[in-house]
């Protein structure tokens, strides 16, 4: 066995940063932290290099000039003075780790200057050594780190695509800026602002600046205070109607702080069971105050998990505080329906059929009269999404389905198709149907035909998700989407022949949920937003033959009982059951 020996600081700082520092957006979270304890009110992030430049600028405190060496020096801090702060922490940052570990594996310039100061410094870092220079400067601190991980090849290498690390970094700046809605944040990315907020102390305006305006249309504000125990929760959740395919839009803070709780987690999931399908999670920004000493944060390097001293009231006090804020909101709109209902609706109005979308549970909108759509027996050939143009109807088709005609009764509401069976009583949702039909037949195609648009709305978008798109548009070309971005929106420029009359908005934002999970899964769900777009909507009015066509084609699938998302197909009433009704014991 070798003899033991102390390692060198460069090397323990190395090993400190690979629990700290895991990649470009642990390096953004660890300055934007400390320009936060700062006192900062404007925080600007800078990024370049393949993500691999960052450069962070605040007009916060600034670092004392007796204080720079010890500053970059490990377990350094100036937010712990003894054991017993370890339990009242009220800052981000107290550890001491981050800016030892970014100067072991990376080059590091600081540019600070405090308030009482008649000049700035520059500190100069490489390989966990400092330099000091006289620099003058504007009251903060300016953090340029440059060549991440130059001088660890293992790291560098396990590195994602530059889009993929830069969504990242988006998304840890769209977290810290909606929790710290007093400071103003920009966000630059290659020379163009992705991101900028007001500070305006409002957290509803920071929404609408990080995320959207209409965002706000679909929130609800959640608010609470408890004296005993002390606990007060703010924040905001989407209305059950308004929820998206995974957790990444679940916002988790206590005391301001991200973190990764499942308490929280599960009091929210509790609050929405009942209220939302299988599978879908709301958007939601929870922040809950604690007294200091009534939780413990020092779980983890990167800080993003708590303990707290009594974790049941926790739970309790979430769970309660959203439910109450979603059965609020749902007494409201529904004294709202029953007042329209009763002074402003006929009791004739027209049935207005629901409208089925990639996720099944979209909010439903009106539908309109149309001339022309999927089925149109005037537009003799449907193109489908597919290699060729697929024709619905022509004679020798017709010729067969005439000898296995089915015994259609009918369209009810103009969604679902009535037959008669052997069993009994069929009954098909045609959207559900054709989604079935057309995803089978999309399976099975190597080249997919696609139309350019002449015009089209462009969509207002995150960060993140400008990222995502930009990281998968080969993908996406493959299957005849294309788009132009500009800054924070998206403009489709092609798309599936056979989708190009849907909403842009609507494909945009099942495309964005789509791209998620393995390659394998990305494309499947691709094919069935595809699917989805093209099919005959629900309230479409369909001739006799088009719906013996889309029976017979339903039944040559390899498997026709759900759609793609999993829902049911047809239902069957069988024969005994409506002879039963009717009294009728015997077959007639």
């Amino acid at each position: 066995m070798k003899r033991i020996k102390l390692l060198p600081e460069n090397l323990i700082n190395q090993i400190a940063a690979g629990e700290v520092i895991e990649r470009p957006a642990s390096v953004v979270k660890e300055l934007v932290e400390n320009s936060i304890d700062a006192g900062s009110a404007k925080i600007e992030i800078e990024i370049s290099n393949e993500c691999r430049n960052i450069r962070v600028a605040d007009n916060g405190s600034g670092i004392h000039k007796e204080d720079a060496v010890l500053a970059f020096s490990r377990h350094a801090t100036s937010k712990l003075q003894e054991e017993k702060d370890l339990w009242n922490i009220s800052t981000l940052g107290f550890r001491g780790e981050a800016l030892a570990s970014i100067i072991s594996i990376a080059k590091v310039s600081c540019t600070t200057r405090t308030q009482d100061s008649n000049s700035g410094i520059k500190i100069d870092c490489a390989n966990s050594e400092v330099a000091i220079s006289e620099k003058g400067c504007a009251t903060g601190t300016i953090m340029e780190v440059k060549e991440l991980f130059h001088n660890v090849p293992a790291r560098e290498k396990f590195l994602k695509k530059s889009q993929t690390e830069f969504s990242n970094i988006a998304e840890v700046v769209q977290n810290i800026a909606v929790s710290n809605h007093n400071i103003a944040f920009e966000l630059i990315h290659k020379g163009n602002r992705v991101l900028k907020t007001s500070g305006s102390s409002d957290l509803s305006v920071v929404l609408s600046e990080v995320y959207s305006k209409e965002l706000l249309k679909e929130l609800v504000e959640v608010y609470k205070y408890d004296s005993d125990p002390e606990m007060e929760v703010k924040g905001y959740v989407s209305s059950p109607d308004f929820t998206r395919s995974t957790r990444k839009a679940v916002y988790l803070y206590v005391n301001g702080r991200s973190v990764k709780c499942p308490i929280l987690s599960k009091a929210i999931d509790t609050a929405y069971k009942d209220l939302i399908p299988s599978g879908r999670y709301p958007f939601a920004v929870i922040n809950l105050k604690l007294p200091y000493d009534a939780l413990d944060v020092n779980v983890h390097p990167a800080k993003r998990e708590v303990r707290y001293l009594n974790p049941n009231p926790v739970f309790n006090f979430v769970l309660s505080s959203v439910k109450s804020a979603l059965e609020f909101t749902s007494a409201v709109e529904q004294k709202e329906i029953s007042r329209e209902y009763s002074y402003s609706q006929p009791s004739y109005t027209a049935y207005k059929a629901p409208v089925y979308t990639n996720t099944g549970y979209s909010r439903p909108y009106e539908i309109r009269e149309k001339t022309d759509f999927s089925y149109n027996t005037a537009q003799k050939s449907l193109e489908f999404f597919a290699p060729e143009p697929m024709p619905l109807f022509n004679e020798e088709k017709n010729i067969v389905a005439t000898e296995q005609r089915q015994k259609i009764i009918g369209q009810f509401k103009n969604t679902y198709i009535i037959a008669e069976i052997q069993e009994g009583l069929l009954m098909v949702d045609q959207h559900i149907a054709h989604e079935r039909v057309i995803y089978e037949r999309l399976k099975t195609s190597d080249n997919y035909a696609s139309q350019m648009l002449l015009t089209s709305n462009p969509v207002e978008l995150e960060p993140v998700q400008i990222s995502i798109l930009e990281e998968n548009r080969d993908l996406l070309n493959k299957y005849g989407y294309d788009f132009e971005l500009n800054n924070r929106s998206v403009m489709l420029t092609r798309l599936p022949q056979t989708a190009s009359k849907s909403s842009p908005e609507e494909i945009v934002k099942e495309l964005l949920e789509s791209l998620d999970g393995s390659l394998d899964e990305i494309k499947n769900k691709i094919l069935i937003t595809t699917a989805c777009h093209s099919a005959v909507k629900a309230g479409e009015k369909l001739s006799i033959w088009q719906m013996e066509e889309l029976i017979n084609d339903l039944l040559r699938c390899s498997f026709s009982k759900t759609c793609p998302h999993g829902r049911a197909i047809s239902h069957v009433i069988p024969t005994k059951e409506i002879a039963a009704f009717f009294g009728r014991f015997e077959a007639e």
